[in-house]
């Protein structure tokens, strides 16, 4: 069940249930009692002040939490603009104050106006805080944000602004509803501003105390480690069990030894047992818990590229010039789709087929869905006005408007593109409360806030990405991802723990830790600063105090700490912690005594770590099945035989490895489907395909010189079409080459066609054929021929990179393409038709010799009809084989054992090379 003490909330949380001491506990009547922790806004430990079920008047609250008690009792709350608007005000502030003169930020902002306002807010934000008031001091920089202070719209109020304003209204002392704060920080060394804070809290009549830090008296390993953070003398450690360091070599690895150390203590044993996750992430370590019957942590990092919050940052790609089939693919196979999931799925195929929007494979899609839709609302009563609606919002998603990125896209555009995944997220959402679904409605809304505050039109490309990245900066965590109930705790930020701990687990102790951040001023402008009463935060202070954070931690620890590093993590090497180096003078001379490696669970039978042994069982080391050539086939397979209808690529497959075959052609065996963008290569030899199909008309061929004019005709019409992903700027090299090299293959081929008075049959030809045996062979061939005199011939056009894997298949009579296609371009015939390759990229027409298509003539080891026959013979072969109940996988060598008698075309060298099979048959496998 959900662990509802994880809330983050704290402050929405508040505690109501009374605690069992009484008024005069934790808790009194005369006003709030407040834990106050600088990382305690989001998850602390303990969860409440107190003792026992719970507490009145008290609350553990962070940095935020206590200002947002200060808001309610001094009357100052507000509505609360999100950072997106901020930065887009303080934007529109800088553009006002760059009009009347030259300030610093000139020049950058001129080129990234949402990074250079982002920046200089956050600089902005500190100075505030520290006490600048927006006053010109008499130092170029700083007045120059003093002029932005007065410039362009007002700024809605972030952090910096409410703790100033709630300074402000307690300077004149009035009465609040707090009796007590307790501190968890030192507070001498509390940040400037929120030491000012408790200052002025004080002299209103709040007590000011500082939480205890308890530790044990007894003189353990624990003790001595804290005793040197104290700091104090480093006192060398025994090896008691109180402190113990845990490494091991991938962060799966220290979460079994971690699930395998708390699964051997009793379930009390949790209580008080205290997990310390910087990285925002347990579902590894979860697992590992679940598996053995304990509770998980749910802690979810939050990140903004889960699913649905995709669908804003997709919907602007997908509307910028040229159009973006990748992107539109994409929003299409999300996992909740803004259309309609069998509508997504249809026009998904279309992409991957023919990446663009003009295409026939688009256009039969939407014809679909027209159709799909006309079934749907037969019976309702709107049909027409239903059927429009769905089919205009589906197209509005996918062949909206285009917008060139330098040029921008109207603000007014934009808010619509936000508008409709806003409604798309509260639609989808349906009052679920579905977090990641209003988590998108909440970026879509700041997004068009935003837009209306910069007062920009139009936006270009780089200031709109600018601004998705940042309203959806802070993501979301995953909502699949909950804690279950159980004494175990989990805390963020190590610096969260205010109370005692019996039991300290610190998960991912792993470095680089938090950074301290660096101050954008010189030693000029601190000094102007401290005249104007603006005390920023020394970089020695800010060390200190993340210092004290990673210490505080063990100071609360009161039996046992453990510190699990992994040394990858993520798949990258991790490095030491902070306060590892800190306490190296401990840990390195305690050496094995303190060090134990979890990757001994894997060794040994027992194993004693932290005061708990670990007991462990010997598994048994089972072989994986081994490959092996021969395969029994079921009947079933067998029946599949009958009726089937062959290709060039079955024949190719069944040739190097009937196993293969039978699989992929005969049982139809798929990896699935998974929808991509087809790569350069294949959008270049399909766009050579099309228009070779739309300029190579039957009949007699055009000169060259038509051709390249139909080809320009054409080309850019069928690039948006059929390939727009090569008008990418990432593709640029290929789609130069192709605008050169494409029309001078297809001349080059019109010109090789009239020299050898050969006229157009028909490009793209379905055809089909029945031979002897009940074979039957369908395909589609590229381009038909024929001769007055010698009759029809067929000719495959291939973009490839080189020449050699053709020219090698012709002269070892190994053309099984082009004999299949010459088998069944003139079943009327009855001879196959010759054949030959033309080669686009290197406008070369290559064939077995002696056959009249070719203009490069290859010596060949056998024609291309004693090809086709002993093609069939092979078929054959195969085909009884499989009858039988048999078939053999030939990447293994004692396959040739088994191999029919007098096989025609045997298999390759190397039938193993490019097969997707090899993991079923084993003919790959791990070593053991």
């Amino acid at each position: 069940m959900p662990e509802t003490s994880h809330s983050p909330d704290r402050i929405c949380r508040a505690p109501t249930v009374a605690s069992k001491n009484g008024a005069d506990d934790f808790g009194g009547e005369t006003g709030m009692d407040l834990i106050l922790g600088l990382a305690c806004d989001g998850r602390a430990y303990p969860d409440f002040p107190g003792e026992g079920d719970g507490a009145l008047h008290a609350a553990v609250v962070g940095a935020s939490g206590l200002i947002d008690v200060l808001e309610v009792e001094l009357g100052l709350t507000g509505p609360r603009g999100a950072e997106a608007v901020r930065i887009a005000a303080y934007a529109a502030k800088l553009r006002a104050a760059a009009a009347d003169g030259a300030p610093f930020y000139a020049a950058s902002f001129a080129r990234d106006p949402w990074a250079t306002a982002k920046a200089l807010l956050t600089w902005r934000d500190q100075l505030v805080a520290a006490g600048w008031r927006g006053q010109a001091i008499g130092s170029a920089r700083l007045d120059d944000l003093a002029q932005a202070e007065g410039a362009g719209p007002s700024l809605p109020p972030g952090t910096a602004d409410r703790l100033c304003a709630v300074l402000v209204a307690l300077a004149d002392r009035p009465t609040i509803n707090l009796h007590r704060i307790q501190l968890v920080e030192p507070r001498e060394i509390l940040p400037p501003p929120y030491a000012r804070l408790v200052d002025q809290l004080e002299h209103c009549g709040v007590a000011i105390d500082q939480t205890l830090r308890l530790g044990s008296a007894d003189d353990t390993d624990l003790q001595r480690v804290r005793t040197f953070l104290a700091p104090g003398t480093a006192e060398p450690l025994r090896g008691d069990a109180s402190f113990v360091t845990v490494e091991a070599d991938t962060a799966l690895m220290a979460a079994e030894a971690l699930a395998e150390w708390l699964a051997a203590g009793s379930e009390e044993d949790l209580s008080g047992t205290v997990v310390v996750s910087c990285d925002s992430d347990t579902a590894l370590l979860d697992r590992a818990l679940q598996a053995r019957g304990l509770p998980a942590l749910g802690q979810s990092a939050a990140s903004p590229w889960r699913g649905a919050l995709q669908v804003l940052p997709l919907a602007f790609a997908a509307s910028w010039a040229p159009f973006d089939a990748k992107a539109v693919l994409d929003l299409l196979l999300l996992p909740r789709p803004p259309i309609g999931r069998s509508a997504a799925r249809k026009l998904a195929r279309a992409l991957t087929r023919e990446p663009g929007t003009g295409a026939a494979a688009w256009d039969r899609a939407w014809a679909d869905l027209d159709a799909d839709l006309a079934q749907r609302f037969a019976d309702h009563p709107s049909a027409e006005i239903e059927i429009s609606r769905r089919r205009d919002r589906w197209r509005e998603w996918t062949t909206g408007g285009l917008y060139n990125r330098l040029d921008g896209i109207p603000a007014d555009a934009a808010r619509r593109i936000a508008a409709r995944v806003g409604q798309w997220a509260i639609e989808t959402d349906a009052r679920a409360s579905d977090p990641l679904l209003l988590t998108v409605a909440g970026a879509a809304s700041a997004l068009t806030q935003a837009i209306d505050v910069l007062g920009q039109d139009p936006l270009p490309a780089l200031l709109v990405e600018r601004m998705i990245e940042q309203v959806l900066a802070e993501g979301a965590s995953n909502p699949q991802h909950i804690a279950t109930a159980g004494g175990l705790r989990c805390v963020k930020n190590p610096a969260s723990i205010w109370g005692p701990v019996e039991r300290l687990i610190w998960w991912d102790f792993k470095g680089p830790g938090d950074r301290v951040p660096t101050s954008p001023w010189s030693q000029a402008e601190l000094v102007a600063l401290t005249s104007a009463g603006c005390t920023l935060e020394a970089p020695p202070a800010a060390a200190a105090r993340i210092g004290w954070g990673y210490a505080n931690a063990l100071h609360h620890t009161l039996t046992r700490a453990l510190l699990f590093r992994p040394a990858l993590s993520g798949g990258e090497e991790t490095v030491s912690h902070p306060l590892a180096h800190q306490l190296n003078p401990l840990i390195q001379p305690a050496g094995e005594r303190i060090r134990w490696s979890a990757e001994r669970l894997l060794e040994d039978a027992a194993h004693d770590v932290a005061g708990r042994r670990l007991p462990r069982e010997l598994a048994a080391i089972v072989s994986p099945p081994q490959a092996r050539a021969r395969w029994s086939l079921p009947p079933s397979a067998v029946a599949k035989l009958a009726d089937r209808k062959e290709s060039a690529t079955s024949f190719e497959r069944l040739a190097d490895c009937q196993m293969r075959w039978m699989l992929l052609d005969v049982l139809r065996l798929s990896r699935g489907r998974f929808s991509e963008i087809p790569g350069p290569d294949q959008l270049l030899g399909n766009l050579a395909h099309e228009i070779a199909n739309r300029v190579l008309q039957p009949g007699p061929v055009a000169d060259a010189e038509e051709v390249l004019r139909q080809v320009d005709a054409v080309f850019d019409r069928l690039l948006s079409a059929i390939a727009s992903p090569l008008q990418q700027p990432e593709f640029a090299g290929e789609l130069a080459a192709a605008r050169a090299r494409v029309p001078a293959a297809l001349a080059e081929l019109a010109r090789l066609l009239r020299q050898k008075n050969l006229e157009v049959v028909g490009t793209e030809l379905d055809r089909e054929a029945a031979f002897a045996d009940g074979l039957e062979v369908q395909g589609r061939l590229d381009l038909v021929v024929r001769h007055p005199a010698k009759g029809t011939g067929v000719i495959d056009l291939k973009w490839t990179r080189s020449a050699n894997r053709r020219r090698t298949e012709l002269a070892e009579g190994r053309a099984l393409q082009l004999a299949t296609y010459g088998a069944i371009a003139d079943p009327a015939a009855g001879a196959p038709a010759p054949g030959a390759y033309y080669l686009l990229n290197q406008r070369r027409l290559i064939g077995p010799s002696g056959d009249f298509v070719a203009d490069e003539e290859i010596e060949a080891s056998r024609s291309l009809a004693d090809t086709w026959i002993d093609l069939v013979e092979t078929w054959r072969s195969w085909r009884d084989l499989a009858a039988q109940g048999v078939a053999l996988g030939t990447g293994l060598p004692e396959a040739a054992d088994h191999f029919p008698a007098d096989l025609r075309v045997s298999p390759n060298e190397e039938p193993c090379r490019y097969c997707e099979l090899t993991s079923l048959c084993r003919v790959t496998q791990e070593a053991n």
